[in-house]
């Protein structure tokens, strides 16, 4: 009789659709502004940097941003991780995003409307959410803490910390006194880039695309 292959580890298809779920929104978060941003300055006339994510929302590119940011919510809806609050904070996360992507700010130089407020408070608990994740729950583990596991915690814990502080410095950046000076650095996009970026990083770690166990 032929020998039957061996059965693969019944956990193995969840592990391997968890490594890949995690990457893709990592790779989502970090190519969001660049693919804005270069997207706006080859279609749009005339071409300009925006002040923020969600200024481009009047550009070119409010198609690519809605669907990235889309991308992103669908995929944290889907992701439960290892407890329960792996999955409520993710999933907290994932609905906040679709704040933020149906309830778009208004042009720039108006934003006291409901919605445009409303905007502002959900992406701010996004983020949030994604600091605590990468802080709290990426640093856990249930198994033998490897050098790799070691590292990785590192990279999530710096991660977290910049999107806290990113966050945070946005408001301030809004200050009369403050944007007038730095205006044309557009420091909330700056802001939200390094926020943005570091949430990728922080997911491509989870996802062992970055110090993967030996």
């Amino acid at each position: 009789m032929a020998t039957l292959p061996p059965t693969p580890p019944a956990d193995q298809p969840l592990i391997i659709t968890y490594m890949t779920l995690r990457k893709c929104i990592g790779f989502m978060g970090i190519s969001l502004v660049p693919v804005l941003v270069l997207g706006s300055l080859l279609l749009d006339h005339p071409p300009q940097i925006r002040t923020s994510v969600s200024a481009y929302y009047f550009s070119s590119m409010r198609n690519e941003m809605e669907g990235i940011i889309c991308g992103i919510a669908l995929f944290l809806l889907s992701y439960h991780g290892y407890t329960r609050l792996d999955s409520r904070v993710s999933k907290g996360a994932g609905f906040f995003a679709l704040c933020i992507a149906f309830l778009p700010t208004v042009p720039a130089g108006v934003n006291d409307d409901l919605v445009s407020k409303l905007h502002y408070y959900t992406a701010g608990a996004f983020f949030a959410l994604l600091a605590y994740m990468s802080i709290f729950l990426f640093t856990r583990s249930d198994g033998s803490w490897t050098p790799q596991k070691k590292k990785r915690n590192k990279v999530y814990r710096v991660c977290g910390i910049i999107m806290a502080v990113s966050v945070l410095g946005i408001p301030i950046d809004g200050i009369n006194g403050i944007y007038q000076h730095i205006s044309f650095l557009k420091p909330t996009l700056i802001l939200e880039t390094f926020a943005l970026t570091s949430f990728g990083i922080s997911w491509l770690t989870k996802g062992e695309f970055i110090l993967k166990d030996k």
